[in-house]
């Protein structure tokens, strides 16, 4: 089981550029964040709440990361490619 965990770690590692590992890790935390705080709710519920508070917070970074990266990339990095190719053309 350990193995075959490590080698998903891997292929996860190669596939996935370092802003989709940032916004996985984001989500991740999140949802865990989210099954602990409705754990630990069941027994005291201002803990619970605290916790579902960090949840909450790691959900929108995610949200953010994701508008920023979008508006970067449409905004900035898309004209600098095509600044980058017409100037090759001339």
């Amino acid at each position: 089981m350990f193995e075959s965990m490590q080698e998903s770690l891997k292929k996860w590692n190669t596939k996935y550029s370092d802003r989709a590992k940032l916004q996985h890790a984001y989500i991740a935390v999140s949802v865990g964040l989210l099954l602990v705080a409705g754990v630990i709710g069941l027994v005291d519920r201002g803990v619970g709440q605290n916790i579902l508070m960090v949840a909450i917070i790691s959900a929108g970074a995610f949200v953010t990361n994701a508008v920023v990266w979008a508006l970067l990339q449409s905004a900035v990095l898309s004209r600098l490619s095509l600044r980058k190719s017409s100037a090759r053309k001339k």
